[in-house]
């Protein structure tokens, strides 16, 4: 059977249904969930607004003021809507507009310039009838006048030298020529065009070219083109070029002037857009008032309280309530983090977080109480210093920032309470890092009504510039600070007694020789206390020389051995005599007996009401090691019998799962070894004490503790220098008869 056989097994969780509420992280979760509304709960309660039972039209009889920061929608979009209303429409000037009003222009006069080839082309075929006409009436001249009388057909006759325009240009001219122009001309306008002189033409082109362009460089609008058309006409009126011309130019101008300054929607909504977000958004401030005494609340106002969570109706703050919650989440959060990334072995003790978290709701609610009265009377640093006391200084500040955090929150996010309780609590958890003694939490207590005072004062000074204010103000927080303290001292018994913590000042109170097991100690099983306090020196020693607790090593030592007491005189430190009682009983039963000073210890310790973490001294401190002495001597009585075993003579452990438990250990070996020793030289006892050490690693008894090789080593060195102390060679004091030196002289 290997040592680790006979350690006690773990506790069996019963299977079935609800077997994961036998799980500790499942009460982890527990306490952490009713940890986040018991907090929610108490923020909620401090800054949850008062509510009120109002319509439109009623008249409150007192001002009512926004409990935080909201805007008002509706007129924010109506200043959005009058901005945007003052954005003028945008147009676009469209250049390819002015190019094709110019391009038609030249069309028309190119055009003109074709009709008037073609009308040069009519004249030109008139001119050829008419000498053709004048030829053919000249012969006729020439016959014979008889002829010519006698013959019945009539006369040719010259044709006129200046055609009548009915002559040259029939309708088929006019169909010919109006297809040369690109809007439709009366035969009025093509008559002129035929007729004018071709300077005037030129100049007509270029002063209606001139103008139209003047015209579309400013910029025509479609609602403007009709009033641009008047003033083209007017323009064209004052042209010095012939009149007949001028129906000419009008026509052709107005035919041709379009709309080139075009609107454009797009640009026209970006620039509304973007006056509309440059209007400042409507806020009701924290604290501004909504809505006044005495003046009738209107609609839009109610609109406002009733986002806010202000009226008695069935809607809530929505954002409030999210605020509160993701805060509360996230402080819980970080906590949590601490815990699982540094405090691992915390989660495996619900009982433990149970009680972080009472501490945490409890301050906060001492300190909702207190700020009633003043906004700097803050003794939320109180739970950074109980951790502290009670666990560790890790713990106490990283809960103290926690504490800061929320005390903050629950004051509508405000900074000096967060100052207070972070210096203030950070003061009191340096001054009970070391703390062994009650009256070290008076100090503490002053020292962190000092840093509140200082504190306060300083952020009066940046707030309210000093005067009496200053004073007033450093007294508050001074006052604070040491109701901080009163409570952490008075509560201290409690937190103690009620989640089974054993605190620095615990154990010095433990280690009086006047506790009732401890007395008894002293005085049934002299040799067994005298023992217990070597023990404690060696340990206490060697625990601070390595970094553990020396403290809790020490008082462990004290009540390693309390089960002697049940038979004293079967160890052999008590045994007054030679008579030695083992000497007349079976090895098996002297095991039996000596290994039953370990459940005789455990049985005392708890009807002394000892706390458990000494109760792992009381169990541990042999772990499964064997009692080599009856085992060497069972063996020799049955003369090699291979029935005696050596894991029969084993204690029944566990084997030490703390370092402090591994140096009591080693320094209750070390001291018996010791002992029995014959040459106590420093050398001897040295080798001796790594000889023991080297056997009991060997023998698996340190597998469930965080010592390593180092620490063995410093713990050697720490024996052999103590033991070195109390094993000190003696001078030899001779021989001196008092009686007859006083007689001779």
């Amino acid at each position: 059977m290997s040592p680790t056989a006979l350690r006690r097994d773990k506790p069996v969780r019963p299977a079935g249904t609800f077997h994961f509420c036998f799980h500790p992280y499942f009460w982890d979760f527990l306490i952490a969930l009713l940890t986040f509304f018991l907090i929610f709960l108490l923020i909620l309660t401090c800054l949850a607004p008062e509510r009120y039972e109002l319509k439109a039209g009623d008249i409150p009889n007192k001002p009512i003021a926004a409990p935080r920061d909201i805007a008002d929608e509706k007129a924010t979009g109506e200043r959005m809507q009058r901005a945007r209303g003052q954005v003028n429409d945008i147009y676009t000037l469209d250049q390819m507009i002015t190019k094709d009003v110019v391009s038609g222009i030249d069309a028309m006069f190119h055009g003109m310039n074709s009709a008037r080839e073609a009308a040069a082309g009519r004249v030109k075929k008139w001119d050829e009838l008419r000498e053709s006409s004048i030829k053919a009436w000249e012969e006729a001249q020439s016959q014979d006048l008889q002829s010519q009388q006698a013959s019945d057909e009539p006369q040719p006759t010259p044709l006129p030298e200046k055609p009548d325009d009915s002559q040259l240009y029939d309708e088929a001219f006019f169909q010919e020529v109006q297809k040369m122009f690109p809007v439709q001309l009366a035969k009025d306008d093509i008559l002129i065009i035929v007729r004018a002189d071709p300077k005037d033409l030129d100049r007509l082109k270029q002063e209606l070219t001139d103008t139209v362009r003047d015209m579309l460089k400013i910029g025509i609008k479609q609602e403007q083109l009709s009033g641009f058309k008047v003033d083209l006409r007017e323009a064209v009126q004052e042209m010095e070029i012939p009149d007949e011309l001028k129906p000419l130019g009008i026509t052709i101008g107005i035919s041709q002037l379009k709309a080139n300054l075009l609107y454009d929607p797009e640009k026209t909504q970006e620039e509304k857009q973007k006056a509309a977000d440059n209007v400042e958004e409507v806020v009701y401030k924290k604290g501004q008032f909504i809505a006044q005494a005495g003046q009738p609340v209107t609609k839009d106002q109610i609109i406002l309280l009733a986002e806010l969570g202000l009226l008695k109706d069935d809607k809530v703050d929505a954002p409030l309530f999210a605020g509160i919650a993701l805060s509360v989440f996230s402080c819980l959060a970080l906590s949590a983090f601490y815990l699982i990334y540094f405090e691992k072995e915390l989660l495996q003790k619900p009982l433990i977080l149970l009680m972080i978290s009472t501490i945490l709701c409890l301050v906060l609610g001492v300190t909702y109480a207190t700020s009633r009265l003043n906004p700097y009377l803050i003794p939320a640093a109180m739970a950074g210093m109980l951790l502290t006391v009670l666990l560790n200084a890790r713990i106490g500040i990283v809960f103290n920032m926690i504490t800061a955090l929320l005390v903050g929150l629950m004051y509508g996010m405000q900074l000096p309470p967060v100052i207070l309780t972070a210096f203030g609590g950070m003061v009191g958890i340096c001054l009970l890092r070391s703390i062994q003694q009650r009256n070290s939490l008076v100090w503490a207590g002053l020292g962190t009504a000092a840093g509140n005072m200082l504190a306060a004062g300083s952020l009066e000074l940046l707030t309210a510039g000093g005067g009496t204010g200053l004073f007033i103000s450093s007294l508050w927080g001074a006052l604070g600070g040491l109701i901080g303290a009163v409570l952490a001292t008075g509560t201290l018994p409690v937190w103690e007694n009620l989640f089974g913590i054993v605190t620095p000042m615990k154990l010095v109170e433990l280690s009086n020789p006047n506790q009732p097991i401890l007395k008894r100690l002293l005085v049934e099983t002299p040799g067994t206390y005298h023992h217990s306090v070597i023990v404690a020196n060696l340990a206490e020693r060697a625990a601070d020389a390595i970094g553990a607790n020396g403290l809790l090593a020490r008082v462990g030592s004290y009540y390693h051995d309390i089960g002697k007491l049940e038979r004293p005189y079967y160890f052999r430190e008590n045994q007054l005599y030679e008579d030695n009682p083992h000497d007349r009983l079976d090895p098996m039963l002297s095991t039996r007996i000596i290994i039953s000073h370990v459940t005789d210890g455990i049985k005392l310790a708890k009807e002394y009401n000892v706390p458990p973490v000494l109760h792992d001294f009381i169990l541990q401190h042999h772990g499964t090691t064997p009692v080599v002495y009856f085992y060497h001597k069972a063996k020799n009585n049955s003369h090699g019998d291979p029935e005696v075993r050596l894991n029969d003579f084993r204690y029944p452990g566990p084997t030490p799962g703390s370092r402090e438990t591994a140096i009591v250990m080693m320094a209750d070996t070390t001291e018996a070894a010791v002992r029995a020793m014959t040459d106590h030289t420093p050398g001897k006892m040295k080798e001796r004490i790594r000889t023991l050490m080297r056997e009991k690693l060997d023998d698996g008894q340190f597998e469930n503790c965080d010592l390593t090789i180092r620490d063995m080593n410093v713990i050697a060195s720490t024996f052999a220098c103590v033991i070195t102390g109390i094993f000190h060679d003696r001078v030899k004091y001779p021989e001196i008869h008092l009686k007859e030196e006083r007689e001779n002289h």
